[in-house]
């Protein structure tokens, strides 16, 4: 008969996918990784790669010929004539009216290192803007982190608030039973139901905090979380010890002075001689021989040497311009860094505190309860009255709750210290 039940038993949960299906959990990394991909950020960043590309690809193409094709028809008010005529010869006069179509090709040969600048430059505006949005991406763990822990703060409350309803409704059975016997007063009884109710009302306000943590948390990881989710405590980080930040501004900051540095030797590069060659062909009236007044066909090829003069004067200025924009980096950088070195001073402070807090919340809590337990038991005894029992009860209940509170806050803190370290 045991065995004819059991495999009942077991067929009816097999059967039942509510029954058989485990309930869903959701951990911090999920949410970390889930506000990642579901940010518009990381559509941006892919934008910005690609536009970047293509720049960099537009900078080769400056390597080929440039070619322009040019047409004109122009009226002047004279031509060119000889002063005298002389005898036997004919020359015919030139029209006013010409007309000219040309093809115009420079094939740069030397560039003094401009394209291979403005390419390497463009590398760097690509990372630059990239970066920014990984800085971006970066913050909304932040925003996870404290969803995240509110959500699990309040679902450990009202596990707790669920035992103390258990607890409460044991005793309104004992005292019931009293009062039915003439032992105890009704009043006792009252007291339990209503402290009972106080009790739901928190359950209430515990849920409708965890609820709103929750529609939060699906906002930033576009992501439906069901109401009977269970968020994983995560496991405690390391205790907070002295490290290296490594944070995306770091790198946005190098990538800065590098762009700088880049736009320096672009202002060198534009100063150095250029070589190209050159060629023009085309079709007007008149050609190149101007003495023929007739549409002749035409064409010119040579090699081309320029010297910038003027920029000369003004590259060591420009150049001094960047290289304090330069040092505007390095402060900013450095800035920065005693920012988060004073923010991971202070969060170590708040994971120690918690620490030593911690560490006396289970002693707290278990005194409390064997004050509660005996409480009870008195209670249902008819020592003391359900007032009595209420007090003690809820010093037991704020323990508890505050045990939990700094469990998490502990978490917490230790995680921020993560965050500003960058890791």
């Amino acid at each position: 008969m045991k065995i004819k039940y059991l495999l009942i038993t077991c067929l009816l949960f097999a059967g039942n996918p509510l029954l058989a299906q485990d309930k869903p959990t959701l951990t911090l990394e999920q949410c970390y990784a889930a506000a990642s991909t579901n940010s518009s950020l990381a559509q941006q960043k892919a934008l910005t790669i690609v536009a970047g590309n293509m720049a960099e690809k537009n900078q080769n193409m400056k390597w080929l010929p440039q070619v322009d094709l040019n047409a004109q028809a122009t009226y002047q008010s004279a031509v060119t004539s000889f002063p005298a005529k002389l005898p036997g010869v004919t020359v015919d006069e030139l029209s006013k009216d010409q007309y000219k179509a040309t093809l115009d090709i420079v094939q740069p040969v030397y560039d003094g290192g401009i394209i291979s600048t403005q390419k390497k430059l463009q590398q760097a505006t690509t990372n630059i803007e990239s970066q920014r949005v990984e800085v971006d991406l970066y913050q909304l763990k932040s925003k996870v982190n404290g969803y995240f822990f509110t959500a699990l703060l309040m679902e450990e409350n009202i596990r707790l608030m669920n035992l103390v309803k258990e607890d409460l409704n044991n005793n309104i059975k004992k005292v019931s039973a009293q009062a039915e016997n003439g032992i105890a007063t009704n009043s006792n009884v009252d007291i339990l139901k209503a402290e009972l109710l106080k009790t739901s009302q928190k359950i209430i306000e515990f849920s409708a905090a965890r609820k709103a943590a929750m529609q939060m948390l699906e906002i930033l990881t576009g992501t439906a979380i069901a109401e009977n989710t269970s968020f994983v405590k995560p496991a405690g980080a390391a205790n907070a010890e002295e490290a290296v930040i490594d944070r995306p501004e770091l790198k946005l900051f190098d990538f800065q002075k590098q762009q700088f540095q880049l736009q320096s030797k672009l202002i060198s590069a534009r100063s150095n001689p250029k070589f190209s060659f050159v060629a023009n062909g085309g079709y007007g009236k008149p050609g190149l021989n101007m003495l023929k007044n007739e549409f002749q066909w035409f064409y010119m090829a040579g090699l081309k040497l320029s010297i910038p003069i003027t920029g000369q004067f003004t590259k060591q200025r420009d150049q001094r311009v960047i290289k304090i924009q330069e040092q505007i980096v390095d402060r900013q950088k450095e800035n920065f860094l005693n920012n988060n070195r004073q923010l991971l001073v202070q969060q170590k402070n708040d994971v120690e505190k918690y620490l030593q807090l911690v560490s006396t919340d289970g002693e707290i809590v278990a005194l409390r309860t064997k004050i509660k337990e005996s409480a009870s038991f008195r209670l249902a005894n008819g020592i003391i009255t359900s007032g009595d029992y209420i007090t003690e009860l809820n010093a037991e209940n704020q323990s508890m709750l505050t045990q939990k509170l700094h469990e998490i806050q502990l978490l917490q803190s230790q995680y921020n210290y993560k965050l500003i370290l960058g890791k």
